[in-house]
């Protein structure tokens, strides 16, 4: 094993045993924010390449997430207001 590979389990276990704390502190750090918001900037055709090769090669479970999408905009039929 690489010490590579090493420091991406270690890093794994560490954020898996922190995340609820790392969470509530990255959402309020806007050092942060602002980091990633230039880093989707500048990585945008990327990031849709990779979304679309991962769209293509998992049919079955982007289906699944848009039937989902849908079925979370209805509402139900006694929260439609009858129109008159």
């Amino acid at each position: 094993m690489t010490d590579k590979e090493r420091k991406r389990i270690a890093n794994r276990k560490y954020y898996e045993k922190n995340k609820d704390r790392l969470a509530e502190k990255w959402k309020h750090d806007e050092d942060r924010k602002e980091y990633l918001k230039e880093y989707y900037k500048n990585n945008k055709d990327a990031i849709l390449l990779r979304a679309r090769e991962w769209n293509r090669r998992n049919k079955e479970a982007r289906k699944l997430i848009v039937v989902r999408e849908k079925r979370s905009k209805l509402k139900p039929f006694w929260e439609v207001k009858p129109t008159k």
